[in-house]
């Protein structure tokens, strides 16, 4: 089990590959001008999204990744605050807030959370501006991504499976 360093590593890891598979997309989204965002800023948002993603399982605990995702989503919040998004605020804060109500290892490490809670980046976007879709869903890849190496790293995703004394 990794501490903060290799769960950033390993977010890094799988979101280049992430990026690495859409870029070799023909006409795919690093290559389309019309994102509201240039590419460079958008993968550079994807690194920062997937170790997010990649530290959040583990902020259950007092952690160093516990008080670097708490850090950066205070700024964020700070942010989106000052910039009139209340909305997008408390919803930060309410995303921001969840792995306390479970103890560690608990549903954070889990399949089914790696796909719902990133899901705000997508659902909010569809609900109030579904112009942002095509770049919400991108960005909910980095965040999957960065969720699944956590997992990947935990062994929570690949866990021997036992018949008769045999591992396979």
């Amino acid at each position: 089990m990794p501490g903060y360093k290799g769960h950033i590593v390993g977010a890094v890891i799988c979101n280049t590959a992430y990026v690495g598979a859409l870029a070799v997309l023909p006409g795919g989204p690093l290559h389309d001008t019309s994102n509201l965002v240039s590419s460079a800023e958008l993968v550079a948002g994807f690194f920062v999204i997937a170790i997010l993603f990649g530290l959040f399982p583990d902020i259950d605990t007092n952690s160093k990744g516990q008080h670097i995702f708490y850090a950066t989503a205070l700024a964020a919040d700070i942010w989106l605050i000052l910039d009139g998004r209340i909305e997008a605020a408390a919803f930060l804060g309410l995303l921001a807030m969840t792995p306390i109500v479970g103890k560690h290892r608990g549903w954070t490490h889990s399949k089914l959370a790696m796909i719902l809670i990133p899901s705000p980046i997508v659902l909010l976007p569809y609900l109030y501006n579904s112009q942002l879709i095509d770049t919400a869903l991108l960005v909910y890849g980095a965040a999957l991504t960065g969720y699944f190496s956590h997992l990947l790293f935990d062994g929570c995703i690949t866990k021997y499976i036992h018949i008769k004394g045999a591992r396979y």
